[in-house]
């Protein structure tokens, strides 16, 4: 299982939050993501995490490639700015 943090530094993160939202909706029922959750600090306004569980990295990389991104990121596109990725892998007993 991995956690990814993804930070996105976007324009006018009001009209950006909308759009997160409702990806993150959608990406919630891709394939192997158990949730996806939008997230902001007050303090950063240019900045909006995404942070989701995967079963896989695998899936969260299928994802990329998938029907969610194809749907949503040609309306997210002209507020974001730069982003990265952070996999972590979930170490349970």
């Amino acid at each position: 299982m991995v956690l990814v943090i993804t930070k996105n530094t976007v324009k006018d993160r009001d009209a950006y939050l909308p759009l997160a939202k409702a990806f993150a909706s959608d990406a919630s029922h891709d394939r192997g993501c158990l949730m996806m959750d939008v997230c902001v600090d007050p303090a950063t306004v240019d900045e909006v995490v995404f942070v989701s569980k995967w079963e896989a990295k695998e899936d969260f990389q299928a994802h990329v490639q998938g029907e969610s991104f194809q749907k949503h990121i040609p309306g997210m596109s002209p507020y974001y700015v730069a982003g990265t990725d952070t996999i972590l892998e979930i170490q349970t007993d």
